[in-house]
């Protein structure tokens, strides 16, 4: 039998299959806050460590755009490079391409790596300016 999803209420979600009606807590949506312009992100092509662990991202700018409660999407815009600082942190999976598996914190200087091994849609969410990245944490859309 074909499962049908079903709306129910705001906050839930119901899938009827050949077990009867399931009723469920929805994922939550992506708040209004964070899509548009309240954030930086980028969707990262390539990264090098530079003299002085400085690290170069190229990649393209991107947009968290929301289209209903439980949809966004990350739209590409113009093409960027980025300087991370030294200290800079990353947030990435534990694993690449499975986001299940929890996260964990990688210098800077780790990311031409990450990158390599990770290719199905590394787009980070980004702290500081262009020129001085602190800090940048892998995103994930189902």
């Amino acid at each position: 039998m074909r499962k049908l999803a079903v709306p129910v209420l705001v906050g839930l979600s119901a899938v009827v299959g050949a077990g009867g009606l399931t009723v469920a807590a929805a994922q939550p949506a992506a708040s209004a806050g964070s899509c548009g312009p309240a954030h930086r992100y980028v969707d990262a092509h390539s990264a090098k460590v530079l003299p002085d662990d400085v690290v170069q991202v190229k990649g393209k700018s991107a947009t968290l755009r929301c289209g209903g409660p439980d949809d966004s999407s990350y739209v590409d815009g113009k093409s960027i490079t980025l300087t991370l600082t030294s200290a800079a942190t990353v947030k990435v999976w534990k694993t690449p391409e499975d986001p299940d598996g929890g996260t964990r914190t990688v210098p800077g200087t780790a990311l031409p790596k990450w990158l390599k091994k990770n290719r199905s849609e590394p787009i980070y969410k980004i702290t500081g300016p262009s020129s001085g990245v602190t800090k940048l944490v892998e995103e994930w859309h189902p």
